[in-house]
């Protein structure tokens, strides 16, 4: 038992090892140094992100911090007021040097055309989703330009119940004025529908389903289903955006290289599990190892108790204990000594039988003499009768010595 507890506990302390270590750094988030406001990546290679001073910034995946400026100044940006990317553009909310709210449109690789159409409000973030950009004010006043947007053709929405907070392809997600978590689809032409009982900001969705928020107390957590923890190491998020993989972080409270942080949304196990599995397998083998042998030894306890059980039964029929044999073989004693002086008996029956028997045939001949002799010899049938018992008894006597 020893030898199985010691090498059990070797395997099960080798597979918490891997665990709290290289599981660990897996769902660890991996600091970027920089500061930004946002970070957004796109699907084409690169990270988009501006800082507190309103310059945008680029960072070619995987990125280290090698953030390089945007030189927007042909534009006149003065003040960055939100920004995302698709799968193929950057789209920089912004106010110009005259005050007017502008959408500069530009290739996610930094290489091309970019195009700047005027927001018809006043617009404070925006929203990328398959088919539009909507922009919305601090009313949450809605309109929506379908891409590439390359044109002023705005669309207005009526609701201002909910204030969009992120977005992906196919949905809208929001906060009502509760606090509590909606989504709606992309053209937000149905009524927006709570997201289970989530209450906060919801940023992102992944590529698995799972929506990605912060609540009121700054907590992040995630939701697929039922609501649970989101590890940020302590820090407290400021914004988080999600494309199908990887996540960015950007905090109000900077760690040692800066607010910038990301890692990936389903992170890849395999090396890990095949750290794991075999020593697992191993650890499997000696449990099986010993249920074996706890097994058999089983069997054998409940045979020699089965066998006890039953040499029990016959000792309480037949009375059976340890002086059983001394009392059989006195038994055996007494029965040979009362046959003996049995056999000493028939022996002396035996013995007398001849006289018996002939004294028996004198009686009978007697008997027969007087019943039909009487007639005949009268009186004279008593010395008859006595002269054949004389010569019988005679007779009789020659005989039992000659057999001595």
């Amino acid at each position: 038992m020893t030898t199985f507890q010691s090498e059990y506990e070797a395997s099960t302390n080798a597979i918490d090892s891997i665990v709290s270590t290289q599981l660990s750094s897996v769902l660890n988030w991996t600091g970027v140094p920089g500061s930004l406001v946002k970070a957004s990546s796109s699907a084409v290679g690169f990270v988009w992100g501006y800082n507190s001073g309103g310059i945008v910034y680029i960072c070619q995946l995987p990125c280290t911090g090698n953030w390089n400026a945007v030189d927007f100044s042909e534009y006149q940006v003065s003040n960055v007021l939100d920004l995302t990317t698709d799968e193929s553009n950057v789209y920089l909310l912004y106010t110009n040097s005259a005050g007017a709210i502008s959408l500069l449109v530009t290739p996610a690789t930094n290489q091309g055309t970019r195009t700047v159409i005027v927001v018809p409000f006043s617009a404070t973030t925006i929203f990328s989703t398959h088919t539009y950009i909507w922009a919305q004010d601090g009313s949450n006043n809605k309109q929506r330009c379908a891409k590439p947007c390359n044109m002023p053709n705005w669309q207005v929405s009526t609701d201002n119940t909910v204030t969009i907070t992120s977005s992906d392809n196919g949905m809208l997600y929001g906060k009502n004025a509760s606090g509590e978590a909606m989504q709606t689809d992309e053209t937000l032409q149905s009524q927006w529908q709570p997201i289970g009982n989530v209450k906060g900001t919801i940023y992102g969705r992944g590529s698995d389903g799972t929506l990605y928020g912060v609540d009121s107390s700054q907590n992040a957590f995630q939701y697929n289903g039922t609501s649970s923890a989101l590890y940020t190491g302590g820090l407290p998020p400021s914004n988080i955006t999600v494309d199908d993989n990887t996540m960015w972080m950007t905090t109000s409270t900077s760690g040692s290289v800066g607010n910038i942080f990301t890692r990936l949304q389903k992170p890849d196990y395999t090396a890990i599990m095949n750290t794991v599995t075999p020593i697992d397998r191993t650890r499997d083998k000696i449990a099986d190892t010993v249920e074996s042998k706890f097994q058999r030894q089983t069997d054998v306890m409940i045979v020699n108790k089965q066998s006890n059980d039953v040499i029990s039964f016959f000792k309480q029929i037949f009375n059976i204990d340890r002086d059983t044999a001394k009392r059989a073989k006195a038994q055996a004693g007494h029965l040979s000594e009362q046959i003996r002086e049995s056999q000493k008996q028939l022996d002396e029956i035996s013995a007398v039988e001849p006289t018996i028997l002939g004294v028996i045939a004198i009686l009978l001949v007697v008997i027969t003499l007087y019943v039909f002799a009487s007639p005949v010899l009268g009186s004279y049938v008593h010395y008859t009768a006595l002269a054949v018992m004389g010569v019988g008894i005679a007779l009789l006597m020659n005989f039992s010595g000659a057999i001595k």
